[in-house]
């Protein structure tokens, strides 16, 4: 048995965009439960140019003042050891800049993907066992 869950959430003000992926398999007696997840938030910078060189020579001035910070990414597995289930959670936060019709906009982003193995679907989905 294979179930997916798609979700996308807006923010009110359109700044922020969540969209969430659960996948569950239930094969053989393992359970296996992939839960991915992509953060957005956009902010549109204070300098609209108004003509292309302006836009390049800010962006030359940001190669050169800007230290650009490396993106953050984290790996953390677990066992439990008496219970046999597993996981794994795998994170990705950075940032970059978009540039449309001379407007600057920096994105922060976070992306995470979290894989649970257990031996029993009650275990995994928080579902009450069938009978």
């Amino acid at each position: 048995m294979r179930e997916i869950c798609i979700r996308t959430t807006t923010s009110g003000n359109h700044k922020r965009k969540n969209l969430s992926i659960v996948e569950v398999i239930n094969q053989g007696g393992i359970v296996a439960r992939a839960e991915k997840r992509f953060s957005y938030y956009v902010s549109e910078q204070q300098n609209a140019f108004k003509d292309p060189e302006n836009l390049q020579a800010w962006f030359n001035l940001q190669a050169q003042s800007y230290h650009k910070k490396d993106r953050h990414v984290s790996i953390r597995k677990t066992i439990d050891p008496k219970s046999g289930a597993g996981q794994m959670i795998y994170r990705v936060i950075g940032s970059f800049y978009v540039v449309q019709d001379l407007h600057v906009f920096a994105v922060v982003f976070m992306h995470s993907i979290k894989f649970d193995m257990l031996s029993d679907l009650h275990s995994v989905t928080g579902l009450p066992p069938t009978l």
